[in-house]
């Protein structure tokens, strides 16, 4: 801290003045100004009009009077209910206890500035380790313009150790130079408010000494490297391969390929085909109509899985087999009953009992044995 005494004091008087101020800005109440005014001018008018004998402008004069009452009442009220709950002020340090904080200060930490122009007070924390992790030295910057506001204060890396995975995490309770402050945080905002100076810094850097598990931005154990979302092993980014499906970080070990389009994928995102028992991601699988089956697309038959497939062609093998028999019991049915005289189908009566035609020239036989043909 700059032993310079005069600067210590003139930044604790700043402080404490701008404090004394906030307080007595919130404890300020907006009283009815307007609305009184308002009912002191229609008083006087409506005397006025009494006064002349004007009963009907009067008359309305006291109509709006007593608008103007009702509207004083709710203001009035108003009024009440913001003091009853407005917070009790905090007590803020004296003028003289902030130039003792400012001043015991430089035996807590060997690095410190008040700058009166940027009113800001700064310190600088020892090179801080964590498991093993060097993290450096930290710069706790206080601007006291911001008291009472989100963003009072930032916490620098003073030479960076960022996480592998963000650049942004440079201890795994500080992002983007904003702390975490976690369990501390009550204890934190109350050394603010009070303007316990001391108290603040000592408390912030204690929260940069320790690691709150489940808390970080980024675990202390996966801060040089990315964890493997299968078997948990710590890697290098550039060593990490993507999920194409989830998204989930995979070592090269853990990253199994799809048979199709050849993509990295986690064991969680692959499916194996049921007929050629392969990897495949869900985008490369099909469901087959029939049996509703996911397989891949290597394996299907016409729009169907070899087995309903299989299924199909025997079905269709049945029925022409089925028609095959039709045909040739048509073609092997005789052409009439032997023996029975009955004619054949479509022929007439006349040609069952017509007689053969005599050729000339040629002896006809007769029908049967001892039978003598007689000519015409």
């Amino acid at each position: 801290m700059t032993p310079t005494n005069k600067v210590a004091m003139r930044a604790a008087v700043l402080i404490h003045e701008q404090q004394i101020g906030r307080q007595s800005q919130h404890a300020t109440v907006s009283l009815p100004e307007y609305s009184w005014t308002r009912i002191q001018q229609l008083q006087r008018q409506i005397v006025l009009a009494r006064q002349r004998g004007w009963q009907g402008a009067a008359k309305r004069l006291t109509e709006d009077l007593v608008c103007a009452l009702e509207d004083c009442r709710c203001d009035l009220d108003n009024a009440v209910r913001n003091l009853q709950l407005s917070p009790p002020q905090c007590p803020v340090s004296s003028a003289s206890n902030i130039y003792a904080d400012l001043v015991a200060l430089q035996k807590e930490f060997d690095e410190g500035e008040i700058d009166l122009n940027e009113h800001t007070i700064s310190v600088t924390t020892d090179s801080i380790e964590l498991e093993g992790i060097e993290l450096g030295a930290f710069q706790i910057r206080l601007d006291w313009h911001r008291l009472g506001g989100s963003c009072a204060y930032r916490v620098v890396a003073c030479d960076p150790n960022p996480a592998a995975r963000n650049d942004g995490v440079t201890h795994p309770h500080v992002q983007d130079e904003t702390l975490c402050e976690g369990d501390g945080r009550s204890a934190i905002q109350a050394a603010l408010a009070q303007c316990r100076i001391l108290d603040f810094f000592l408390l912030v850097s204690q929260v940069l000494h320790t690691c709150a598990r489940g808390s970080a931005y980024v675990e202390i154990d996966a801060w040089n490297g990315i964890a493997c979302s299968d078997c948990g092993t710590t890697m290098s980014p550039d060593d990490s391969y993507g999920c194409q499906r989830c998204g989930s970080e995979l070592c090269d070990d853990c990253r199994q390929m799809c048979a199709a389009c050849e993509e990295s994928h986690c064991s969680g995102c692959l499916s194996q085909c049921p007929e050629c028992e392969m990897d495949f991601c869900r985008g490369c699988m099909e469901a087959c109509p029939g049996c509703h089956r996911r397989i891949c697309s290597h394996c299907m038959e016409d729009g169907l899985c070899p087995s309903c497939r299989e299924e199909q062609s025997q079905v269709e093998e049945e029925e022409d087999n089925h028609d095959d028999e039709s045909i040739d019991r048509a073609e092997r049915q005789p052409a009439g009953r032997a023996g029975t005289g009955e004619p054949l189908q479509g022929a007439s009566q006349t040609d069952k009992f017509s007689a053969p035609e005599s050729v000339p020239g040629i002896a006809a036989e007769p029908d049967c044995l001892g039978e003598t043909l007689v000519p015409a």
